[in-house]
């Protein structure tokens, strides 16, 4: 546990491998928070007592489940930390919590979407990003909106992994609820580009809306032929489309397209817990020369919200803190926070649509949308 007062907090992240894009998005959450808290003084850990500072330690697990392991592993067995976040992505989220929930410790959970998470009974766990199922289940009422004559969907989602399923699932559903005459979800090898697979669906009159569920680097091998894809695909949208990487990637292909992100920036205004936007903004772009994507904020929001518990709880027992957090209804900069009481799954932050216009994102749907 921390030495001298120090708070231990300890993260497995993906700094190389498929998932280091977001990985490190991630880390650099973390480390503002880390600059946050200990520019303030500390975090209060029971009442009487003096502000401890916090030290963050974070090991590399290469985006592959068995080094996520042994890296949680270390972090609470020689480490011993106070705090434990979690990796990105659901696969190695699923891969840890088991891990973590055998220990006792609270898995803070900023990068792990897939609903089933959740449904594994586990004790300690919570969630700050809304979950997979949400991502697109605005989409089919916005494209109600925008084109009214769009009457069929086609989502084409990786065959593994459960993030992307669910991802498939609550599109599907929503698309259903609104009517939608025709719509097929196709579990699909995304890494190969197989545009029969397109043509596979297609009606002479049916316009479509196609929705790419993937990684991020297949749905950008999909985009990069976009130009030979069946001219009655009108509307086209993809989960990595949420991340400006995207559009650097393919530049004008991207015009038009839809993402979903579950941050963007100006999003957030009146804030309870933690700093605004107005502090993170500028001192993330001091720190790491960038601007913040949704998993950076998504990191920092957990480690605002784990504060925060600890401030309620008086205590760094993990049985107080996850009391403090089934109770806990607030809003950070990265969004509202409050989690089912029983699975600590995020019920209250809701992902925004974006679209492509100009080489810039735009809101199109959310809190900050027309």
């Amino acid at each position: 546990m921390g030495t001298r007062g120090m708070i231990v907090a300890g993260a497995s992240l993906s700094l190389t491998g498929r998932y280091a894009l977001q990985g490190r998005q991630a880390m650099h959450g973390l480390r503002l928070w880390e600059i946050w808290v200990n520019e303030g003084g500390g975090l209060l850990v029971g009442s009487g007592e003096p502000p401890r500072p916090i030290s963050l330690q974070i090991y590399d697990d290469r985006s592959r489940i068995d080094e996520a392991r042994t890296a949680v592993r270390r972090l609470l067995t020689e480490d011993r930390v106070d705090l434990l976040f979690g990796p990105y992505s659901s696969a190695l989220t699923l891969a840890v919590a088991p891990v973590a929930d055998a220990h006792g410790k609270i898995l803070w959970n900023h990068g792990g979407s897939s609903d089933e998470i959740h449904t594994q009974g586990w004790q300690y766990l919570i969630a700050g990003p809304a979950p997979a199922s949400t991502y697109f289940a605005s989409l089919p009422a916005w494209l109600r909106k925008v084109e009214p004559g769009i009457d069929g969907l086609l989502v084409l989602h990786a065959e593994r992994g459960t993030f992307a399923r669910q991802v498939a699932r609550g599109l599907t559903d929503a698309a259903e609820r609104e009517g939608f005459r025709a719509v097929a979800s196709v579990p699909c090898d995304l890494s190969r580009v197989d545009l029969s697979v397109i043509s596979d669906q297609e009606s002479d009159d049916m316009p479509q809306a196609l929705v790419l569920v993937g990684s991020h680097h297949d749905e950008i091998r999909w985009i990069q032929t976009r130009e030979a894809f069946p001219a009655n695909v009108r509307r086209i949208a993809a989960v990595s489309a949420g991340l400006t990487a995207f559009g650097e990637a393919v530049g004008a292909l991207a015009e038009g397209i839809i993402g979903s992100s579950q941050w963007e920036p100006g999003m957030v205004e009146d804030v309870d817990v933690g700093p605004t936007g107005s502090w993170v903004l500028p001192r993330f772009r001091q720190a790491f020369g960038q601007e913040p994507e949704y998993p950076a904020m998504q990191a920092l929001a957990m480690g605002l919200v784990a504060g925060e518990c600890m401030r309620r709880a008086g205590s760094l027992r993990d049985e107080a803190l996850r009391e403090a957090a089934a109770g806990l209804d607030g809003t950070t900069c990265f969004g509202r926070f409050r989690i089912d009481e029983k699975t600590g799954q995020q019920i209250a932050h809701r992902p925004v649509l974006v679209e492509w216009r100009g080489g810039e994102k735009k809101v199109v749907w959310g809190p900050s949308g027309p």
